[in-house]
């Protein structure tokens, strides 16, 4: 957990602490914003996991900074692009983590393991993140998926993204979402 993360984790932690936080996180405006601090954590990470494709894409379109690359890149418009063909994924949709974490919120040494244990980015090609859409799985895990019990990648194997081992990639620059 690097710094940011641990500030992200202080806020995460302070907003489901607040008395009858259930009743409020039925709000929309809630749920969504504490949404975005979930997927905020990860997305602060260092380090981002890669499929092949989406490296070679990176790599061919020139987008990587001395094998490094920047996370705003993603939302800028290249060649007349807009989103350059690339996402970012989390393997468990942040709204499964914050569900989890609401679930588990007194129990502030569960809400670190939670997210750490669901603490990956994998950056995919746009047709990739297709292939989740195919299976029905953009937002949601198989059924019948468990928390700390099941594989964290298990719709990217559904989907037949896991055929080969992911890459690391290094990461600079402001967290986007």
């Amino acid at each position: 957990m690097n710094s940011l993360q641990k500030k992200i984790y202080s806020v995460i932690k302070a907003i489901v602490e607040i008395d009858d936080f259930e009743n409020y996180y039925a709000e929309h405006a809630i749920s969504y914003g504490l949404r975005n601090y979930v997927a905020k954590y990860s997305l602060s990470k260092d380090e981002y996991l890669i499929t092949e494709d989406a490296l070679d894409y990176l790599n061919v379109n020139d987008l990587l900074k001395e094998g490094c690359l920047r996370r705003g890149i993603k939302n800028s418009k290249k060649n007349d692009k807009k989103n350059n063909g690339f996402t970012y994924e989390h393997p468990i949709p942040s709204k499964i983590i914050t569900d989890e974490i609401v679930k588990n919120r007194k129990f502030p040494n569960h809400i670190i393991e939670i997210l750490n244990w669901a603490d990956f980015i994998v950056i995919v090609t746009k047709n990739e993140d297709k292939c989740l859409q195919k299976i029905g799985l953009q937002s949601s895990m198989p059924n019948g998926w468990r928390y700390f019990s099941d594989n964290q990648f298990e719709r990217y194997k559904l989907a037949g993204l896991l055929t080969k081992p992911f890459q690391k990639i290094k990461m600079f620059g402001s967290v986007v979402r």
